[in-house]
């Protein structure tokens, strides 16, 4: 009997120590059963779901539980912030997996794509699995089982971005591949989007006056373009975007050379159209942004730059250098391109004594303010003179000595075009 009494507490005192040993893992399986449960019976709730839904949830419930135990035993560990980026990251993951479902089921990819999401999703969900097990092991004293438990969270982020790489590579395709349905009267179709173009550095080149077909793929996305003007000649270009979703809200940003931004233009119109015009220089590098107002808005668009051969047939005029010739009394059809343009004449003339001459500006435009200035042979100022009003015609006299005579033509106000002819008449 005193035996018995004995034993009683040294059996007592054992199955506290292993109580205390087990009681962490018991802790830990308590915990994951819990949430399990907790997601099993929402799921019996919300009863049937579709194929990408159910994908959606089995895929979130297995890597939220894990979250779930990492948030109440992990992050002393771990870190706060790095529990919390595991966590956005297993969200992303069951949306990315969802995502190449529903793509799937839309006809646009394969089995194998899928199976290629599906790989990289379980890969995360891998990485989280160790790093669960190995706080496991700290729970219960194995200090050694987990020596460096930042090098897992880093191994589990990229396996994460692997799979958003591939998620964002499945929904461009699923969006370009939708252009090969537009009517043919609609856009005609010559060069294709390649990705990754989402800044200056990896802009996609676009031949002028060639369409391209491209998307904006996942919210955010920017695509980048960049083209070169033909020599010798500035011109205006028009950068047509036509949109072939009903979603997009298409926003073009210009930039120069240098890549500053030379103004942006936007359609907040789901599925508008638009259009940028500007004059170019020659032999000048363009870049264009091309993104969805509201950034969450995505959808399909077809893109070209076109040079609208705005200029006349006497260009380029615009120094004194590269005047152009005319003869007396011979009318000459030119234009004012845009605000910026003038126009230089050269009037040959031969002899030796003073010479006077007769100017008629017959105005071609409803915007044209003509201003004309005279230069002599040695391209001194002899006269300058305008009409300031929009259509209106001039005329003036002028004398000049011996040699060549020079005339300049511009808008007045620097805010006017349009077309005119020109008659340099000897009297």
């Amino acid at each position: 009997m005193e035996q018995v009494q004995t034993d009683r507490p040294a059996k007592k005192t054992f199955l506290k120590r292993q109580w205390k040993l087990f009681a962490p893992l018991a802790g830990v399986a308590a915990v994951l059963g819990g949430f399990a449960l907790l997601f099993l019976g929402y799921d019996v709730a919300k009863g049937k779901v579709s194929p990408c839904d159910s994908i959606f949830q089995e895929a979130s419930v297995g890597m939220t539980t894990k979250i779930k135990f990492l948030k109440a035993e992990g992050e002393l560990k771990l870190g706060r912030e790095k529990v919390a980026e595991l966590s956005e990251r297993a969200q992303m993951a069951a949306l990315g997996l969802k995502t190449c479902c529903v793509v799937l089921d839309a006809g646009r990819i394969d089995p194998e794509q899928f199976l290629s999401c599906k790989s990289k999703a379980r890969a995360y969900d891998s990485r989280v699995e160790e790093i669960v097990a190995k706080v496991q092991a700290v729970a219960v004293g194995n200090a050694n089982a987990a020596p460096e438990l930042t090098v897992d969270v880093a191994k589990a982020i990229k396996a994460s971005r692997e799979l958003n790489q591939s998620v964002v590579k499945i929904s461009q395709e699923q969006q370009v591949a939708s252009l090969q349905t537009a009517a043919a009267e609609k856009v005609a179709v010559t060069a294709t989007e390649s990705e990754p173009n989402n800044d200056a550095m990896s802009a996609n080149l676009l031949s002028l006056s060639k369409v391209a077909k491209a998307s904006i793929a996942i919210a955010g996305d920017v695509d980048v373009f960049t083209f070169v003007t033909p020599p010798q000649q500035r011109d205006w270009f028009r950068i047509e975007l036509k949109n072939l979703s009903t979603t997009l809200e298409p926003n073009i940003e210009l930039l120069d050379a240098s890549k500053a931004s030379l103004g942006v233009v936007r359609n907040t119109t789901s599925g508008g159209d638009l259009t940028y015009e500007f004059v170019g220089l020659p032999s000048a590098t363009y870049s264009f942004r091309v993104s969805s107002y509201s950034a969450a808005r995505t959808g399909v668009y077809a893109i070209s730059a076109v040079p609208r051969r705005a200029y006349d047939s006497l260009e380029p005029n615009e120094t004194v250098l590269t005047a152009r010739p005319i003869n007396g009394g011979v009318p000459v059809k030119a234009g004012i391109m845009d605000n910026a343009d003038v126009d230089y004449f050269v009037l040959q003339a031969a002899g030796t004594a003073e010479r006077n001459f007769k100017v008629v500006i017959g105005n071609n435009s409803p915007d044209l303010h003509p201003n004309a200035s005279v230069y002599d042979g040695n391209k001194s100022l002899i006269k300058t003179t305008n009409n300031a009003t929009a259509g209106g015609d001039l005329q003036f006299d002028f004398k000049s000595g011996a040699g060549p005579v020079y005339i300049r033509i511009s808008d007045h106000y620097q805010s006017g075009a349009g077309a005119y002819t020109l008659t340099v008449i000897p009297q």
